[in-house]
């Protein structure tokens, strides 16, 4: 169903759907309407965290009770009460309804999508030989640490360790965990039509040499999905260029929001 904003509502749930299967919490619920509450208490990343909002423009009472559902779960939990709002393309009341209560809205991502043929007909270099394990091994830990220094800047290893024990953990099996040396390193779950591909990085010191382009390619050489999906912070203007370079078009964005503080402590959300 394609919206007024030219958003496509069900190619938006296919997607969330997917990243809950490819990028899953430790445990996740049904909320009212549509709405999905979801928790991995050990790690504090937003998607694992935040409930996530249905793909149609809720209303008032509809709100209310997403709201109160998701209070409730991260009291249960002792999360962080948050929102991913998605797509916001339809959720403009929403958004001025969490402004109105003094929710912050964190910076904006941009949910692309490409088939893998036009990927790999795109200019530049050939797919990467790329190493591929089917759970987060030594090896690919420490390749992404290399290519995102910034997770372990006062305490090494934390942010990784944490990655390791809940998320990753739960994604061995279905996903397949690939880095070239310690230069490039990503994550491609495949399920049926789809593939979502996470922690795309290349190494400081070796980025603008077709590195970038030659993981993404690499990633989407053999799968037989229809559609390649990935997400990318909308400042970052690197990110972008390289993935419209290889064919990726926004699909539609999204948005973290958190409650204030008290909120989800058993303060009500009103």
């Amino acid at each position: 169903m394609i919206s007024s904003t030219g958003v496509d509502a069900d190619f938006v749930s296919e997607i969330e759907a997917h990243s809950i299967y490819s990028w899953p919490p430790q445990v996740v619920e049904d909320g009212p309407g549509g709405w999905t509450l979801r928790a991995t208490p050990g790690l504090s990343r937003g998607r694992s965290n935040h409930a996530l909002t249905p793909s149609y423009a809720a209303d008032d009472e509809e709100i209310e009770a997403g709201l109160a559902a998701a209070e409730a779960f991260a009291n249960r939990w002792q999360i962080e009460l948050g929102l991913q709002v998605s797509p916001i393309e339809l959720h403009g009341h929403l958004l001025q309804s969490l402004a109105a209560r003094g929710w912050s809205v964190g910076a904006d991502v941009f949910v692309m999508t490409a088939s893998p043929e036009t990927v790999l007909d795109a200019e530049g270099p050939e797919p990467l030989d790329l190493v591929v394990s089917d759970y987060a091994d030594h090896e690919w830990l420490s390749a992404w640490a290399a290519c995102e220094p910034a997770r372990v800047p006062t305490r090494p290893g934390d942010d990784i360790r944490s990655h390791r024990e809940t998320v990753f953990a739960s994604m061995a099996g279905r996903a397949r965990f690939c880095h070239f040396g310690e230069l490039a390193v990503g994550i491609a779950v495949e399920r049926e039509d789809l593939m979502g591909l996470f922690c795309l990085a290349v190494a400081p010191h070796a980025r603008r040499r077709g590195l970038g382009k030659g993981l993404v390619k690499g990633l989407v050489r053999d799968t037989t999905a229809t559609d390649v999906y990935l997400q990318v912070l909308s400042g970052n203007v690197a990110g972008l260029a390289l993935y419209r370079s290889l064919d990726f078009k926004p699909a539609y964005r999204y948005c973290h929001c958190l409650a204030p503080a008290g909120a989800g402590t058993g303060a009500g959300v009103g």
